[in-house]
């Protein structure tokens, strides 16, 4: 018995030491890798005859416009920019689209998979900036087009601008011209477009035929093309639909239509609506055309 459990402690110890000593390789790769890029970003910084600061993620960066009194991007705000990422060698690997003038969007979801949430901390709105990134934070080992693995980056941001969902909301309504019926207390904006006939009886079902859309335009959902209409009893605080659209609908008429604009708070907040393989993301202010087409009891 003796002899068994020496052997398994043997057998352990052997597993044990074998681990740590691939980790020990690990571990000694990555800190490899980190001084070689470390070495080649001082040296482009040598040979470009640039003055850059060090962020505590290994980012080196210089503010090259300076706006100290703009906003930073906060969790949830759109960020709009313009930039151009290149190797050390000057090779291009990727670039929003200048040339149209039309800047590349997203949400800060603070998903850090995203290249830009590694250093657009580091901007305020409305300033210009170049930056390197370490590999670690590009991608590590793995490859891509125009960049082999553990390769540092460049990244030239010429055009930055953050946005709350608020503000994005206003930018649209005034980009649009729309003219806005009312505002909630909730922050629904009600547009309405048609006038209503009668109100709606609290207890009863109003039939809604709908269109859902994001700031962009671009259409989520619809039953217009259907012959089945949304049910919503009036008056009621249900689940199973978002807080700005029973807001805005429990507002309209018999025949009347609206269009209800509201930030993702009252809609589907900081996860998104994961149904359908995820067509509302995080962070999203949504837009509802509505026309109440019935009103029959339940």
């Amino acid at each position: 018995m003796m002899k068994f459990k020496l052997l398994n402690l043997l057998v352990f110890g052997a597993v044990v030491s074998l681990l740590s000593s691939c980790l020990s390789s690990v571990v000694l790769e990555e800190n490899v890798i980190d001084q070689q890029n470390e070495t080649q970003i001082q040296q482009y910084i040598s040979s470009k005859g640039l003055t850059m600061q060090k962020a505590g993620n290994g980012v080196y960066y210089t503010i090259t416009q300076s706006n100290a009194s703009g906003r930073q991007m906060l969790l949830g705000d759109t960020i709009r920019l313009h930039y151009v990422i290149t190797r050390l060698d000057g090779v291009k690997i990727d670039s929003s689209s200048v040339l149209t003038d039309k800047p590349f969007t997203f949400y800060h979801n603070g998903v850090n998979t995203n290249i830009f949430l590694k250093f657009l901390s580091l901007l305020h709105e409305g300033e210009k900036g170049t930056f390197i990134l370490p590999s670690r934070l590009v991608g590590g080992g793995v490859a891509f087009p125009n960049l082999a693995a553990n390769q540092p980056v460049r990244c030239d941001i010429s055009y930055f601008y953050t946005f709350g969902e608020e503000a994005d909301i206003d930018h649209y309504i005034a980009k649009n011209n729309i003219t806005v019926t009312e505002k909630t207390t909730e922050g629904v904006r009600y547009i309405k477009t048609r006038d209503g006939s009668a109100d709606l009886i609290a207890g009863k079902v109003a039939k809604i035929k709908y269109t859902g859309k994001f700031l962009n335009g671009e259409i989520f959902d619809t039953n217009l093309n259907t012959t089945d209409s949304l049910s919503l009893t009036v008056g009621s605080t249900a689940a199973s639909f978002v807080t700005g659209f029973m807001i805005g609908a429990n507002k309209m008429k018999l025949g009347e239509k609206a269009t209800i604009i509201f930030r993702s708070a009252l809609g589907y907040g900081a996860t998104g609506d994961s149904r359908d393989g995820g067509r509302i993301p995080p962070y999203t202010p949504l837009i509802f055309e509505l026309e109440i087409v019935a009103m029959k009891d339940q």
